[in-house]
C-alpha cells in the first residue's frame, strides 16, 4: 500500500504535469526532479466526480476533470485492467485522461490500453509479471511509463511489449516515450533489442534489480539508446561496468551507481564524456590514488562519494580530471583518514607550471575520520557557498591553525547553522573542545616538537623544573655539610671518646686558613 508521503508526492506531480511544468525540458530535453513542485494538496479539487458527470470508474477512483487526472492509487481493481468500454467511458463523460495512476492496485497482467491522450502512466507497486504484445500501442502520446516495483522477469520483458503503431519512418515506435522506469523487478538481463521501439528514450531506471553482471545482451541494449541522458544502475550488485557501455550514448549526463560492489572507479567512465552528475555512494572502494583516479570528465559538476565503508585514502590527483566540479559530497565514510592536499589540483594545459583547481562552490566533508585539512585542497574558500566539516576528529595543533584563523570565519559568515560539532580530538589537553570556541577566544594552536612533546605543556614543565632547582640547591648544600663535617660527628664512631674528639680536636694553623 502507498504511504501518505508517497501519495502526496504523486499528487503534486499530477498537478504540475497537468499545467505543463513537469515535463519542462532543458537544452538536453531531460526531465529534472527539480521541476517537480511541492504545492499543498487542494482537497476541495481532489474529489470524486459525480456519477452523473463522469464514468463509473470515477465512482471507485479519483477523477479531476480540469487536470486530466485519473488516480486509482491503492484501490484494488483486480488482476487485469478495466474493460475497454469502461476506459472509453471516461472520454464520453468529459474526462480526457492525461495522467493515469494505477499504483498499488493488485494488477498482475497488462493487456491492452485503449486510445487515450495519456502522457504519464504509473503502474508501479503492483504484481505485474506479464504484459501483452503492444499493450501500450494506443497510448501514442505517452512520455513517462513507470513499471517499477513489480514482478517482471527478463523472459517476460521483450521488445514487442513496447511496440507502437506502424510507421513508414520508424519501426513501430512509441515515438514520444522519454522516461522508462523498470526498477525493483526481478531482471537479471535485458533483451538486446528491448528498446528498439523507443527512439526518444532519454531516461532509464534499472535500480534494485539483481543483475550482478551487465552481460553482453544487456550491454548491447543499453548502449543502443542513442539519446540516453539519465541512467540509474544503483543497487544492482554490480562488481564492474563494461568498458564500452557508455561509448554510444555520448549524451549521458546523469549516472547513478550507488550501492553496488565496485572496488575502484570504473574505467568505463572515460567514455561518459558528457557526464554532469555522478554518484558512487555505498561502494567498497578503498582508495582513489594515482592509477585509479577519476578519468577526465570535463563537464562533471556533481560528485558524491558517501557511505563508503571501505574508503580510507583519497590521494594526489584523485579528482584532477574533474575540472568543472561545483558540488562534492565526501561524507559518512568512517575509515577515511587521508585526503591529500592536491586531490583536486591539476596542471594548466597551457602553462604546466601553473596549478588549477575546479570551481567548487559546495563541499561536504562531514562524518568522516579526517584529522587534518590542507589549506591548498581548494583555494577559493572565501567564495564558496557551503563548507561542511562537522563530526571529524580534528587535531587542534599548528597544522590546522588556518582552519581557526581563516576557514571557520568563512563558515560562520556563509552557513552558521553548520558550525556545531566541529570539535578537537587531539592533543589530549584539547580533546572535546569546540574549535569554534577556540576561534572566538583567538586561541593560538601550537605543534609538537621533534621529540613529540607538545609545547602547550612547556609552561607547566618549566615551572616544575624551576621549583626542582630551587629545592635542590639547599638540599645539596646540606648533604655537602654532612659529608665534610660528619654532621658534628653524629654519623661517626659511636664511642664517648669519638664524641668528645668531635668537639675538642685541635686544628693546625694551615687548616685554619
Amino acid at each position: 500500500m502507498m504511504n501518505a508521503a508517497r501519495q502526496k508526492l504523486y499528487f503534486n506531480m499530477v498537478l504540475i504535469l497537468a499545467t505543463g511544468t513537469l515535463l519542462k525540458e532543458d537544452t538536453s530535453g531531460f526531465v529534472h526532479a527539480a521541476d517537480i513542485g511541492d504545492e499543498p494538496r487542494n482537497d476541495a479539487n481532489y474529489t470524486k466526480t459525480p456519477t452523473s458527470a463522469a464514468s463509473k470508474l470515477c465512482e471507485s477512483c479519483n477523477c479531476i476533470k480540469d487536470k486530466g487526472v485519473f488516480d486509482c492509487t491503492s484501490k484494488q481493481i483486480g488482476a487485469t485492467l478495466f474493460p475497454l468500454e469502461d476506459w472509453q467511458s471516461l472520454n464520453t463523460n468529459g474526462l480526457d485522461a492525461k495522467l493515469v495512476f494505477l499504483v498499488s492496485t493488485g494488477l498482475k497482467e497488462i493487456t491492452l490500453f485503449p486510445s487515450m491522450n495519456v502522457t504519464w502512466l504509473d503502474l508501479s507497486h503492483n504484481e505485474i509479471a506479464t504484459m501483452k504484445t503492444g499493450c501500450f500501442a494506443n497510448l501514442t502520446l505517452l512520455q513517462v511509463l513507470d513499471l517499477s516495483h513489480n514482478r517482471l522477469k527478463s523472459e517476460s520483458l521483450n521488445p514487442d511489449v513496447f511496440a507502437g503503431h506502424y510507421s513508414t519512418n520508424e519501426y513501430m515506435p512509441l515515438s514520444k516515450l522519454r522516461v522508462l522506469r523498470l526498477g525493483a523487478n526481478d531482471l537479471h538481463s535485458l533483451n538486446p533489442d528491448l528498446f528498439e521501439h523507443l527512439p526518444a528514450l532519454e531516461e532509464l531506471s534499472l535500480e534494485l534489480n539483481p543483475f550482478k553482471v551487465i552481460d553482453q545482451q544487456s550491454e548491447i541494449a543499453i548502449a543502443s539508446i542513442e539519446r540516453l541522458v539519465s541512467l540509474d544502475l544503483s543497487y544492482m550488485e554490480l562488481e564492474d561496468i563494461p568498458k564500452y557501455l557508455f561509448h554510444t550514448p555520448r549524451g549521458l549526463r546523469y549516472l547513478n551507481l550507488t550501492g553496488n560492489l565496485l572496488q575502484e572507479v570504473p574505467a568505463a567512465l572515460s567514455y561518459a564524456t558528457a557526464l554532469a552528475w555522478l554518484s558512487l555512494d555505498e561502494n567498497p572502494i578503498s582508495s582513489i590514488v594515482v592509477g585509479t583516479e577519476f578519468p577526465s570528465l570535463k563537464q562533471l559538476t556533481f560528485l558524491s562519494l558517501s557511505y563508503m565503508s571501505q574508503l580510507k585514502v583519497i590521494g594526489r590527483g584523485a579528482f584532477s580530471g574533474l575540472e568543472s566540479l561545483q558540488e562534492v559530497h565526501i561524507t559518512n565514510n568512517p575509515h577515511l583518514t587521508y585526503l591529500h592536499g592536491h586531490a583536486f589540483v591539476r596542471n594548466d594545459t597551457d602553462n604546466p607550471e601553473r596549478l588549477d583547481w575546479p570551481p567548487v562552490k559546495r563541499l561536504y566533508l562531514h562524518n568522516n575520520n579526517i584529522s587534518y585539512l590542507d589549506a591548498q585542497l581548494l583555494v577559493q574558500w572565501d567564495t564558496m557557498d557551503v563548507i561542511d566539516i562537522r563530526a571529524n576528529p580534528w587535531t587542534c595543533d599548528c597544522t590546522n591553525r588556518w582552519v581557526l584563523l581563516s576557514l571557520l570565519p568563512i563558515i560562520e559568515r556563509t552557513t552558521p547553522a553548520i558550525l556545531n560539532n566541529i570539535d578537537c580530538k587531539s592533543p589530549s589537553q584539547m580533546a572535546g573542545l569546540s574549535m569554534v570556541d577556540l576561534e572566538h577566544k583567538q586561541t593560538h594552536l601550537r605543534c609538537p616538537d621533534e621529540a613529540g612533546n607538545n609545547p602547550s605543556n612547556d609552561g607547566a614543565l618549566l615551572m616544575g623544573l624551576l621549583i626542582g632547582v630551587l629545592l635542590a640547591i639547599p638540599l645539596t648544600a646540606a648533604i655537602w655539610c654532612v659529608y665534610k663535617r660528619g654532621c658534628f660527628g653524629l654519623f661517626g664512631s659511636g664511642t664517648p671518646a669519638a664524641y668528645s674528639r668531635a668537639f675538642y680536636s685541635r686544628t693546625t694553623l694551615n687548616e685554619e686558613f
